[in-house]
C-alpha cells in the first residue's frame, strides 16, 4: 500500500504547509469547507442532537434539544429520547464531577463525561413542571445512522462531535438502565470560583456549532475534553499534560478514561476518599454489579495512609535504578552510573503513579443508582424511580 497517496493532502508530512504534531494539536483545530460538507452529507443517528442556544440571562442558560430520558418501550436499543428546551440556572452549581462509564476491555475503554450537581431540584427546569438537580455534558462521537463506534474507527474521519446535554436522571436511565453500565464518579476539589467557571464553560462549549469537526479517539475525545475543561479553571501546578514532553504524542494518562482517577488523584483534584460507583439497575443487570472483596478493602484502607504513596515511589526508584544500572553497564561503567540514576527518577515516578492507580481501582464505593439520586435530591424512591425511569410520560 503506498502511504503517502492514503494521506489526504492536509497532513502529508511533503507540504509545506504540514504544521508540527504540537503546532496541530495544542492550536485552534482546524476545520475545512471540505469537512463541513462531508459532515452535512451524513445521516446522523436522531439520538444525538446538538444543543443550540436560545437565549441567555446573567447565569441562566436556554437551550434546545436538552435531553430528559427515555421512553422505555421495546428492548433498550429502541428507546426513544425526550429532547425538550430546558432552562439551566449555572450559578446553582454545587458539586462538579468527572465520570467515567466503563465498557469492555475496561483496561483502556471507557466514556467520559462531566456531571453537575446543584443547589437546588429545579435549577434545571424543562417544560410541563419538569425538573432535576444536576445535568451532564457528555461529548460523545456523533454517530451516522450505518456506522457503530470502535475505538480503531475513532481514530480516522468516521465521526463527528457532539456535546450532548442531558439531564442526570437522563443520564442514569441511559447508563444503569438502558445499557446496563455502572458510572464511576470522581468528585472534583474545586472552589467556587472554579465551580462557576467550569460550568460557564462547558455549557458555552455545549453549544457551540461543531460542523466538521471530527472525532479522534487520542486526540479529540470524550476524556480529552473533559480533561481540556479542567484544565481550563485549575492552576499551573494541577494541569493534566496531555502530551508528552518530547515528541508531542499523547499521554496515556489522559487518554485512557480508565486512567481518570489516578490521574485527578495524582493532581490532588480529587478527594482522597472512596470513589461512588454507581451500579446498573439490580433487576435488570443483576449480572453487572460491582462488589468489593475482603482483599479490596484492605488496599483500599492503605491507601489513605500517608506512607502509602512513598512506599511505591521507593519501590519504584529502586527498581528503575536497578534496571537502568544493568542497561547502562553494556557501554561503560560511568554509564551504569548514570542509567542507575536516570532509571531511579524515573521508576520514582513511576512507582508514584502506580500508587495512585492502585488506590484509584480498590479504593471504592458500589452504590444503587437510583438510592444515590434519591439521596443526593431529597427525594422518595417512588420519585426517584419515576424520573429515572420516566415512568407516566
Amino acid at each position: 500500500m503506498d502511504i503517502k497517496s492514503s494521506l489526504t493532502p492536509k497532513f502529508r508530512l511533503t507540504r509545506p504547509e504540514q504544521v508540527s504534531r504540537r503546532d496541530r494539536y495544542r492550536s485552534e483545530l482546524k476545520i475545512s469547507q471540505q469537512d463541513r460538507e462531508d459532515h452535512l452529507a451524513i445521516n446522523w443517528r436522531s439520538d444525538q442532537t446538538p444543543s443550540q442556544l436560545v437565549k441567555k440571562d446573567g447565569s441562566r442558560y436556554t437551550v434546545s434539544n436538552f435531553r430528559w430520558g427515555w421512553k422505555e418501550t421495546g428492548k433498550p436499543d429502541d428507546w426513544a429520547p425526550f429532547n425538550e428546551t430546558t432552562t439551566i440556572d449555572a450559578s446553582k452549581v454545587k458539586n462538579v464531577y468527572m465520570a467515567i462509564e466503563p465498557f469492555a476491555p475496561e483496561i483502556v475503554a471507557g466514556h467520559g463525561l462531566m456531571i453537575f450537581e446543584m443547589e437546588d431540584d429545579g435549577a434545571v427546569e424543562g417544560p410541563d413542571g419538569r425538573k432535576d438537580f444536576g445535568f451532564a455534558v457528555s461529548v460523545e462521537a456523533r454517530k451516522p445512522v450505518d456506522k457503530e463506534y470502535g475505538l480503531v474507527t475513532g481514530m480516522k474521519k468516521n465521526f463527528g462531535m457532539i456535546y450532548q446535554l442531558g439531564s442526570l436522571s437522563d443520564q442514569l436511565q441511559k447508563v444503569t438502565r438502558q445499557r446496563g453500565h455502572k458510572l464511576v464518579l470522581h468528585e472534583l476539589v474545586l472552589d467556587d470560583k472554579q465551580k462557576q467557571e467550569l460550568i460557564h464553560n462547558a455549557l458555552d462549549a455545549s453549544v457551540e456549532d461543531r460542523l466538521g469537526e471530527w472525532y479522534h479517539t487520542l486526540t479529540n475525545s470524550c476524556f480529552t475534553a473533559a480533561v481540556d475543561l479542567v484544565n481550563d479553571v485549575v492552576p499551573d501546578s494541577q494541569k493534566m499534560a496531555r502530551w508528552t514532553k518530547h515528541l508531542k504524542f499523547s499521554r496515556l494518562a489522559t487518554t485512557l478514561p480508565a486512567l481518570a482517577g489516578a490521574t485527578l488523584r495524582n493532581k490532588k483534584l480529587m478527594p482522597r476518599e472512596p470513589i461512588t460507583v454507581l451500579n446498573p439497575n439490580p433487576q435488570m443487570w443483576p449480572d453487572n454489579q460491582a462488589r468489593v472483596g475482603g482483599l479490596q478493602k484492605a488496599v483500599a484502607s492503605a491507601s489513605r495512609t500517608m506512607l502509602f504513596k512513598p512506599a511505591f515511589s521507593i519501590a519504584g526508584a529502586a527498581a528503575g535504578g536497578a534496571l537502568g544500572h544493568v542497561v547502562g553497564s553494556f557501554f561503560g561503567e560511568y554509564a551504569g552510573i548514570a542509567g542507575a540514576a536516570m532509571g531511579a527518577l524515573s521508576g520514582l515516578g513511576t512507582g508514584a503513579y502506580l500508587a495512585d492507580v492502585t488506590a484509584a481501582k480498590t479504593d471504592r464505593q458500589p452504590v444503587n443508582a437510583q438510592d444515590w439520586y434519591a439521596s443526593k435530591g431529597g427525594l422518595t424512591t417512588e420519585e426517584a424511580l419515576g424520573r429515572v425511569s420516566n415512568e407516566g410520560r
